[in-house]
């Protein structure tokens, strides 16, 4: 009796450890799985500072083309008040 009762114990202890081990197995991630998400989250913000950049690049050019004159007519305006 002492006897089979030391294997059902022994018996569920391995099968709770197999059990542990599949549930650990499945959870963690495939490996190249992680790299291609990495890398799609890479792409995802590479995009967005693209968009970003271009939108400061408008603005700069728009500066540029309208900025020379202004400072122009602000000099020649400081100019005639004195």
């Amino acid at each position: 009796m002492v006897a089979l009762r030391a294997v059902l114990v022994a018996a569920l202890a391995a099968s709770a450890d197999a059990a542990g081990l599949r549930g650990r197995t499945a959870l963690t991630v495939n490996p190249i799985r992680r790299v291609v998400t990495m890398l799609q989250g890479m792409q995802t913000k590479i995009v967005e500072e693209g968009k970003r950049d271009q939108e400061l690049y408008g603005k700069f050019m728009c500066y540029c083309q309208t900025g020379a004159s202004d400072l122009a007519a602000s000099v020649q305006a400081a100019e005639t008040k004195m």
